[in-house]
């Protein structure tokens, strides 16, 4: 099952996070991931008890 969410109206904020986390990050982020990495913290926030199976790149870190 794919599911397929219209977040059109959501682009500019999809895209802001993107450009932040490929200013710190190793690896290049798409859209996508990005969206994944917003979900997974939500969840990770609002339901503790969730345990979240990462299915994206990694993200890591970069401290210059």
């Amino acid at each position: 099952m794919t599911l397929r969410v219209d977040l059109s109206e959501y682009r500019v904020y999809v895209q802001a996070l993107q450009d932040r986390l490929n200013e710190e990050g190793v690896y290049r982020m798409s859209m996508t991931d990005a969206v994944k990495i917003a979900i997974e913290k939500a969840v990770e926030s609002l339901l503790p008890d969730v345990e979240v199976k990462k299915m994206r790149k990694k993200y890591i870190r970069i401290n210059f």
